[in-house]
């Protein structure tokens, strides 16, 4: 499980820690988050390898879960990149040609390569 020490900003480096919460509250909200990590990586991985309308919209349900949980255990680096793949594939849905542009793609790719780090750290 994460600890309380910033590992390339993914840990919390204040605002999770200056946000008055109990540093048990801390640990329980991060194995919390641990485990929503755990159950949307796999399906965020499928995102690069079935960009098909029901991925893009499960990964856009995932995306934005991730971000404001990110943001509650001080994550910001995963919040503002789970943030970025949200609006992408906001865009995407909301276009004409279903798909998964290269910036989105990316973006995920970046998103899954963090919350692999923040798993194993």
């Amino acid at each position: 499980m994460p600890d309380d020490q910033d590992l390339a900003g993914l840990r919390p480096t204040g605002s999770a820690q200056s946000s008055g919460l109990s540093p048990e509250l801390l640990v329980a909200l991060r194995a919390a988050f641990a485990g929503e990590v755990d159950r949307r990586l796999p399906r965020l991985r499928r995102l690069q390898q079935q960009p098909g309308p029901q991925v893009l919209e499960q990964a856009l349900r995932d995306a934005h879960s991730l971000a404001s949980s990110a943001a509650v255990v001080g994550a910001a680096d995963v919040a503002r990149c789970a943030a970025r793949v949200e609006a992408g594939l906001e865009r995407c849905l909301r276009g004409p040609a279903p798909g998964l542009p290269a910036p989105v793609a990316a973006d995920a790719e970046q998103l899954t390569a963090l919350l692999e780090r923040w798993l194993h750290a």
